[in-house]
């Protein structure tokens, strides 16, 4: 029953009752309606305008959740060590099986297809890895050029004494699955499918040296590396843009970074000189890019509703701001990469296009304003929240923090010079799988992507597959192996063909070499015991779990600083006065209670004495 049905129903029985149950219910509804009355407004905003983007968008909150679940559930993830230990012991197995399972209901009708690659690991100084690491795959076949390939990568490992690694990098694995799930959300609707192919990766490893993605290049895609179009690289993410220090209004906003391949060599990449002119092309086009999907992305959130986010003043009341205005824009900050330490290195080292993006890396600096302690135990989703808006509970700064990248990445996707999609042609759905190191007089392995029809409850059965190694030799299989005798380059050929006759023609370059093509890692040489110190000059925030921000339009924020002040200042005083007002409340109950009780026995003392004159003038008069 409403809070209005619960009043009738009481004003109702008051008008049949005694003067004294009257006052006693008049204070009861009072209680009633006083507390409820005044409840501030609510903490967050949940309704926002309907989303008309022409680009995959992503939920923020459905973001938010998965890096709380992960984060909180599949706890030390060290690679390297977790033996079939339970998840709050080491997490770090069950943390790659709950993100493939995630990432296969989100991208369920799209053919995808999921691997895991192994690799043995040197583990901590003092502390050898007992098991091999491995990095998970989650790959969806192009529709126009599946031999085309982009990637989009994070990591899964903490270090020796992490606890959630919620930051460094949790966030960017929930990051991934919301990416996942708007891009499959918005091709359903538009009936479309990827024009290229599409792999998420979970690299591993990453905290001791690189190796997950060096192995990648090195090995599992050697010889794919020229078909990558590009890969973004989602590295801790939430404290950026439009987080402020504690969500106080008076401290500045955090940027989000967006580090690119350079086009000129640096001290970390001093090959970029000799890129070809194809791949200077490419990185070129990924700059000029992100500089339109800055704009074109803060204007969608915008649209969205989102417009006005609450911070806390010097008496942490609210201060509403503007978020996602031109002139903040400024706060994605599009530079060269000079930060490296992350899975974008081994990418850019071979001439690839890479965006990371990634935020506040300041803890081991003397950064004015705290840095987040990344690699530190204190890496937690609660310590992400109370950076973000002073509480550990779920703070709306951070969940846009967490939305921002996400939505820049899905704007690039959607380029046709990047991912692109386009409707179906009716023909089958498959790729070739990762190409590792191709050599003269080696076995080389070669894997069909599980073919499927477009459309839904397509399997992946029935279907043949041809291959032709462009060396006047063949096979027929969906995996098959193959011996180059000559080192050159080759035109590898795989039809697809489905039951009902339709087929799909896949070629790629394939170049054989007689040494293999690696690039070395230049952090493999570092042995740590994964146990860096922390920043003494920092002292991280303690919660205060009674605040909390709000996300709203400029209209709703403008409506609510022109309500009477009694209203707005109505809810600060209630709480002030609150613990008065119950024991006042109460006082009145008691004497209420009192009064009846002394009512109720002065009537029945008065009935009792006049019963007695009655019998008494009864008598007399017999």
């Amino acid at each position: 029953m409403q809070l209005a049905d619960r009043a009738a129903t009481w004003l109702a029985i008051g008008r049949k009752a005694p003067p004294a149950q009257q006052l006693l219910l008049s204070v009861l509804l009072l209680c009633l309606i006083w507390p409820s009355s005044f409840e501030p407004l609510p903490a967050r905003a949940a309704a926002h305008g309907a989303n008309m983007a022409d680009f995959p968008s992503v939920d923020g909150n459905y973001i938010y959740q998965q890096l709380f679940y992960m984060a909180t559930h599949f706890l030390r993830r060290e690679a390297g060590y977790d033996h079939n230990l339970p998840p709050n012991i080491n997490g770090h197995d069950e943390f790659a099986t709950y993100w493939s399972r995630e990432m296969l209901h989100n991208l369920a009708g799209f053919a995808h297809q999921i691997r895991r690659d192994a690799f043995a690991i040197r583990g901590w100084l003092g502390r050898p890895a007992v098991v091999p690491a491995f990095n998970v795959e989650v790959s969806i076949p192009g529709s126009v050029h599946p031999e085309q390939i982009v990637i989009i990568g994070c990591h899964y490992d903490g270090m020796a004494f992490s606890t959630q690694s919620a930051y460094d990098d949790a966030s960017g694995c929930a990051i991934e699955l919301g990416i996942a799930r708007g891009l499959a959300s918005y091709w359903r609707e538009h009936r479309l499918y990827p024009a290229r192919t599409l792999r998420f990766l979970l690299f591993d490893a990453e905290e001791q040296g690189l190796y997950g993605s060096f192995y990648a290049v090195n090995e599992t895609m050697n010889s794919d590396l020229g078909n990558v179009i590009a890969m973004f690289n989602e590295e801790q993410s939430g404290i950026a843009y439009p987080v402020r220090y504690l969500g106080q209004a008076a401290n500045p906003l955090f940027p989000l970074y967006v580090d690119l391949s350079p086009l000129t060599s640096n001290k970390l990449y001093p090959q970029q000189n000799m890129l070809t002119f194809e791949q200077r092309q490419r990185l070129q086009q990924l700059r000029n890019l992100m500089d339109q999907a800055v704009p074109a992305v803060f204007s969608e959130l915008y649209e969205e509703g989102y417009q006005m986010l609450s911070y806390h003043g010097q008496g942490q009341q609210d201060i509403f701001e503007p978020i996602f205005t031109p002139d903040q824009q400024r706060e994605v900050i599009r530079e060269d990469d000079h930060l490296g330490s992350s899975d974008q290195v081994p990418f850019t080292l071979a001439g690839i296009a890479c965006a990371t993006l990634v935020g506040n890396a300041s803890y081991y600096s003397t950064a004015a304003t705290p840095g987040y302690p990344f690699d530190q135990p204190e890496d937690t989703i609660q310590l992400m929240n109370t950076f973000a808006d002073g509480s550990s509970q779920q703070s709306q700064a951070l969940t846009l923090a967490l939305t921002l990248p996400a939505m820049l990445t899905t704007w690039l996707l959607n380029q046709p010079a990047i991912l692109g999609s386009a409707p179906s042609d009716g023909r089958p759905l498959a790729a070739i799988g990762d190409l590792g190191r191709a050599l003269a007089g080696q076995p080389l392995a070669f894997e069909a992507q599980t073919a499927q029809m477009p459309g839904p409850g397509s399997s992946g059965e029935g279907f043949r597959y041809r291959w032709d190694f462009g060396d006047g030799t063949s096979a027929q299989g969906q995996r098959v192996s193959h011996v180059y005798h000559q080192a050159g380059t080759y035109q590898l050929r795989l039809t697809v063909i489905a039951a009902n006759g339709a087929q799909r023609l896949i070629s790629k370059t394939l170049v054989v070499r007689r040494q293999p093509l690696t690039y070395p890692n230049p952090y493999a040489r570092f042995l740590t015991n994964g146990r860096p110190p922390g920043n003494p000059g920092i002292v991280l925030p303690k919660p205060n779990d009674r605040l909390s921000d709000r996300v709203t339009t400029a209209a709703q924020a403008s409506a609510a600083a022109e309500a009477p002040a009694a209203e707005t200042a109505l809810p600060s005083a209630l709480a002030l006065g609150l613990p008065i007002g119950l024991a006042l409340l109460s006082v009145i109950l008691i004497g209420v209670l009192l009064f009846i009780f002394r009512s109720q026995r002065n009537d029945r003392q008065k009935n009792a004495s006049a019963r007695t004159n009655g019998e008494h003038r009864s008598g007399g008069s017999s």
